[in-house]
């Protein structure tokens, strides 16, 4: 079944370029111990450069060089032999052929490439090395623009009020990162002076990417112009092919500064500038293609934009689905800034027997529909997307799949906890109430999580632990992480503790308020996060030490002492890598909200904790060492978006002026 999605949405510019050479530009260069400890470069010359021209590049990135070349040289056989890459030819002729993947903010966020080849098994392994490194300085560019720049805050806020992402740094770490990596193909006969992309801006706050690399089916390297045919257009309206380096990694922004950053600077000098750009695929042999790869970084989803007032999740569905459609609508405005609009560059098809479905293609013969038509034949209904409320997929996170349906109803938000987060007491739920509950008397040490304090000692082989969180209970869980593979890194195939305020549940009407309170041991399905996938308990468990304790309608925490969790043993000699979550919203055991869930790495042995994110660069002595916690203040890195499978597709914008 065909369904027209944008894969990239642009903002154009006139093309003024007569035929002649264009000029090399030199951009501005830093190395990534500059970036990372801010010395050496200066604040102006830095600023200067995404104020006039809107790009710089990052070099002496430890092992980047050889991880680039590593993973580009293995995509091309691997986008020629599997079926999972996405494939647009565009009008010059070029047949760019795409493994799309994303990182959804939070620890463990890196979502895998499907792929169903062989050849694609060295892409896969080198891909993911290249990704954590790119990952890596991308956190420290949003951290250091973020400081480098004077901005009424919060910049953004979700929709409920409840979190504010107050700095640039902050919207960057749980924005969506919408990854691609490109092998393009030029026809020999096509025209040299024909563009492959024509100027245009990205719709996102900014792209950080590889340079082109060209290489051939048997994943040699080709020596080529470093610029590989990458043109930009300056600020006074000049055209210059981009001089990279096989070092560098290129950072550009784009039109998502015009829309977020931008309005709150005062200073126009000192505005940030979204870089048009262009691509001219070079003439090559016809074995030989540009292999390259880029990371776009998007405002969270659930943030409200500040001029249209609606989620840039939701907004974002609107624009796909509008231009995917080919309509002339002000949907297609939303989202971009002044002059601009969507534009529908190119047609994703799903394959046979499958639907675009919760962003994505999905198959029906895995919900036990045949045909794609047997809805309608056999049983008179549509084939749809849908929840398991029966309400039809709008955007946003949930649970969707392909089904046959008679509804017309709108996927709604799951029915509230009788007392939730928001309405919880505040005159009962005190921070002083809070650190009462949550003293760390008896415990030899504790750490804190932001919304949650896990404490712990170890006696007679076995840890005897306590997480307390400040939350209504929705429900609250901590276990083993996974790193097993699935679409959630860390969280699918985990090993868990889990408390649940009520039983019988349904995916349809939740868990049972007025049945009692559980707690058992479950593992996280490795292929689904929805909790109807591994709703049953680990069968067998000893669960006679787990404990939950409450204050009612305003705090939540569970107790265990055991040596393993579902046969998986802690190491209380080393470090163990640790997954917690919690709700305070419903009673669904669904969707945690934002900041209610971490990957954390506890030393038993030494009483050392860390987040997770911050392996490699933590230093001794983060543990609370069995102090009581005075005061919480949320640590970033354990902040989660669980819009995981919004579409892959870049979003650009068009200038309304062409």
């Amino acid at each position: 079944m065909k369904i027209s999605a944008a894969i990239v949405l642009l903002a154009f510019s006139l093309d003024s370029a007569s035929a002649k050479a264009m000029p090399l530009y030199q951009p501005h260069r830093i190395s990534y111990e500059e970036l990372v400890m801010n010395k050496g470069y200066g604040t102006e010359s830095f600023m200067e450069a995404l104020s006039s021209v809107g790009l710089i590049t990052v070099n002496g990135i430890p092992g980047y060089a050889h991880q680039r070349n590593d993973a580009l040289l293995r995509l091309h056989g691997c986008s020629l032999e599997s079926k999972a890459a996405l494939s647009h030819k565009f009008e010059d002729g070029t047949v760019r052929r795409t493994m799309a993947t994303h990182t959804i903010p939070g620890p463990g966020g890196a979502q895998s490439i499907l792929h169903d080849s062989d050849a694609c098994a060295s892409f896969d392994a080198a891909s993911k090395t290249l990704r954590s490194t790119v990952a890596d300085v991308t956190a420290a560019f949003g951290k250091s623009l973020g400081d480098f720049i004077s901005i009424e805050k919060p910049l953004l806020e979700t929709e409920d009020g409840m979190y504010a992402f107050g700095g640039f740094a902050d919207v960057v770490e749980n924005g969506e990162h919408l990854e691609h990596f490109h092998s393009y193909q030029r026809p020999a006969d096509s025209a040299q002076d024909e563009k492959t992309i024509e100027f245009h801006t990205d719709q996102g706050l900014f792209i950080a990417f590889t340079p082109g690399l060209m290489v051939d089916s048997q994943d040699n390297m080709i020596e080529t112009q470093s610029s590989s045919g990458f043109h930009i257009e300056l600020k006074d309206g000049t055209h210059a092919l981009v001089d990279f380096q096989d070092d560098d990694l290129v950072f550009m922004l784009g039109d998502g500064v015009n829309q977020i950053i931008n309005p709150k600077i005062q200073d126009e000098g000192k505005k940030l500038r979204a870089t048009p750009h262009a691509l001219s695929i070079p003439n090559h042999k016809e074995d030989e293609a540009r292999a390259w790869y880029g990371r776009m970084v998007l405002p969270p989803t659930d943030a409200v934009h500040p001029e249209h007032g609606d989620t840039f999740g939701n907004i974002r569905n609107l624009m796909i689905d509008a231009a995917g459609k080919g309509e002339q609508t002000e949907k297609l405005g939303l989202g971009c800034s002044s002059s601009q609009t969507a534009r529908n560059l190119e047609e994703i098809s799903c394959q046979a027997n499958s639907i675009y479905c919760w962003s994505r293609c999905m198959s029906i013969l895995e919900e036990g529909i045949p045909h794609e038509n047997y809805c309608q034949e056999e049983r008179n209904l549509r084939l749809d997307c849908v929840n398991p409320r029966n309400q039809t997929y709008t955007g946003g996170h949930g649970d969707y799949y392909p089904a046959c349906t008679a509804s017309t109803e709108n996927a709604t938000s799951y029915p509230k906890l009788p007392v939730y987060q928001e309405i919880r007491d505040p005159n009962i739920c005190t921070d002083t109430a809070f650190n009462d509950f949550a003293k760390t008397e008896g415990y030899a040490h504790s750490f804190d999580l932001g919304p949650s304090i896990f404490m712990w000692s170890v006696v007679d082989g076995e840890v005897d632990g306590r997480l307390v969180f400040d939350g209504v209970f929705g429900f609250l869980a901590i276990g083993h992480a996974s790193f097993a593979g699935g679409p959630h890194d860390a969280m699918n195939g985990a090993s868990i503790i889990m408390a649940l305020p009520g039983g019988d549940y349904s995916a349809v009407t939740g868990l049972d308020l007025s049945l009692e309170p559980n707690i058992n041991e479950y593992v996280i399905s490795h292929t689904a996060s929805a909790f109807r996938h591994w709703k049953e308990p680990v069968s067998g468990a000893n669960t006679s030490s787990y404990e939950i304790e409450v204050v009612e309608n305003c705090f939540t925490a569970i107790k265990f002492k055991t040596s393993e969790i579902n046969g998986i043993p802690f190491d209380l000699n080393g470090k163990n890598d640790l997954i917690w979550s919690g709700n305070n919203q419903d009673y669904y055991a669904g969707y945690h909200g934002y900041g209610n869930r971490g990957i954390f790495v506890v030393d038993f042995s030494s009483g050392e904790a860390y987040m997770k994110s911050d392996e490699g660069q933590h230093q001794d002595g983060n543990n609370q060492g069995g102090e009581d916690v005075a005061s919480k203040t949320s640590d970033a890195s354990s902040m989660f978006s669980s819009w995981s499978t919004t579409s892959l597709l870049a979003i650009i914008c068009i200038s309304l002026y062409m």
